[in-house]
């Protein structure tokens, strides 16, 4: 009893102890978290200036990034089939689902930064025989043997200081990298939702031009049997049924290349759907139309705002921030720690003992560590995060050129598309009357049958420019989207209080 006594007594001074140290080690914590961090603060990146397109703002105030219902774009195609793909792909694509677990992977790292600022605890257990020398060894056991058992069990504490703020600026450069996950995660689901779009308008386009050869070969066999008719009364000669059946033949020839080409078309949104390739996906019977779409939802003059949306933009500010507080780890380095150690433990040579009042051995203090010494390597090191740095600032600066050019080049795409669309539109009509006129002059001998044959293979050309244009302006408006970082709600955007450190990608300092 004596002896449980004696041990709780040293215990409890243990304890009282350790709470001094740790009030202590929590007014160094606050210190170094808020009051003292070295390094350079991080100052947000200037965005160079953008085109014509954009409206700049005067607060350069930021938009934040879309959420999934103001972000839906593809429901102004109004296609309830591209509506549905586009939900499969979001939950099934691969490349999607390995995105996640980077922001699992990034989430722990933040975590584990985070635990730094804590004591960190380990049991320890020493439990050995030993034997000592004879002739190398003055030490004799306490019962004149040189061979006996050591035994130590007991738990072992470190405790930095965060004198400077390294740890700090750690927890700062993993938020940034969870942040960067985030951001890569929704230029994924940006890409993969266009992918999906471009590839499901090509599909459509795919079936359209079938469809329309189909058409053509249906016409151009109605005039081979005319021209057979003819030729068979003697009105014209062999020429004519030679050249009719000829250009039956080579529209028929078309038609393989072209289910070639949507069969490949079928099986990329198979993968992009993260399914096995020539799966059931209900577009392989029945050819669809072209998506409609609200055209006027694109306009010039956008809010130079929209563009901060982009995932990439994004990604690349939170690396600036990230590479930032680097450069505060690398300086803290070069200065003091401060840690507080300590352990308590129970050691013997005689497990009957172990435990006991005599066993007890602790002891706790201050650490100091400071790497004076190091030949320029910390110096160095500074100056590579510093470097780091620039790159990352010219990375931001590179991604926000980027995505102005691609805003730019989808917009002219976009306009000059459907001018010639409208252009196309008066071909079509106009070979179509050309086709009708050609058939019944050839049947009234008034034109050779060359004309006839003129005006089918330009009616086919046109069908196909026709509704290959029509596909691109299309394809242009979801360059608009993804260049956009995936669109905007109606109405005018809604825009962040503040432009914090923590969520922002541009503004002003």
């Amino acid at each position: 009893m004596k002896t449980h006594d004696a041990s709780t007594i040293e215990l409890r001074h243990f304890v009282s102890r350790s709470r001094r140290e740790f009030g202590i080690a929590i007014v160094s914590l606050a210190f170094g978290a808020y009051g003292c961090r070295v390094g350079p603060d991080f100052v947000n990146p200037t965005p160079p200036s953008l085109g014509p397109s954009f409206q700049q703002s005067a607060n350069q105030e930021v938009v934040q990034p879309l959420d999934e219902q103001t972000s839906r774009w593809w429901t102004y195609f109004d296609d309830p089939i591209l509506q549905m793909l586009i939900a499969d792909a979001s939950q099934q694509n691969l490349t999607v689902r390995e995105a996640y677990y980077r922001i699992a992977e990034s989430r722990a790292l933040l975590g584990r930064a985070k635990s730094q600022f804590f004591p960190q605890v380990n049991a320890t257990s020493d439990n050995s025989y030993r034997r000592l020398s004879q002739n190398n060894n003055d030490v004799i056991s306490s019962n004149n043997q040189n061979a006996f058992w050591n035994l130590s069990n007991g738990f072992e504490s470190t405790w930095e200081i965060d004198l400077w703020g390294r740890l700090a600026r750690g927890v700062e450069a993993a938020n940034a990298e969870l942040l960067a996950q985030h951001e890569s995660l929704n230029d994924i689901r940006v890409t993969l939702l266009a992918d999906v779009a471009t590839t499901y308008i090509q599909i459509r386009v795919l079936q359209q031009r079938w469809t329309i050869a189909d058409q053509n070969l249906e016409l151009q066999k109605q005039t081979l049997h005319i021209v057979q008719s003819r030729q068979e009364a003697g009105i014209v000669g062999q020429l004519d049924q030679s050249e009719a059946e000829s250009n039956v033949a080579v529209t028929t020839a078309s038609i393989p290349p072209i289910q070639q080409e949507l069969q490949v078309a079928l099986y990329r949104l198979s993968v992009l759907l993260g399914q096995v390739p020539g799966g059931e996906m209900g577009l392989e019977n029945g050819f669809g139309q072209l998506p409609m779409t609200v055209v006027e939802a694109v306009q010039p003059g956008m809010p130079a705002e929209l563009l901060t949306r982009r995932p990439d933009i994004r990604k690349a500010y939170f690396d600036v921030m990230a590479a930032n507080a680097r450069i505060g780890i690398a300086v803290a380095d070069r200065l003091p720690q401060l840690t507080i150690r300590g352990n308590i433990s129970v050691d013997a040579r005689d497990v009957n003992v172990l435990y006991s009042s005599g066993s007890l051995a602790h002891n706790v203090g201050p650490g100091f560590r400071w790497d004076i010494l190091n030949f320029g390597r910390l110096k160095r090191n500074i100056e590579a995060r510093e470097a780091s740095h620039q790159q990352s600032v010219i990375r931001y600066e590179a991604a926000v050129l980027r995505g102005v050019q691609e805003v730019e080049s989808a917009l002219v795409e976009y306009q000059r598309q459907k001018e010639r669309t409208l252009e196309l539109e008066k071909v079509v009509t106009a070979t179509n009357r050309s086709v009708e006129i050609s058939l019944a002059r050839y049947e009234q001998n008034l034109i050779t049958f060359d004309r006839v044959l003129d005006a089918q293979r330009s009616l086919a050309v046109a069908q196909g420019n026709l509704i290959a244009a029509r596909g691109d302006i299309l394809f242009a408006l979801v360059k608009i989207y993804r260049a956009l970082g995936g669109g905007w709600g109606e109405g005018e955007p809604s825009v962040s209080p503040s432009a914090e450190a923590t969520n922002s990608p541009v503004g002003s300092d």
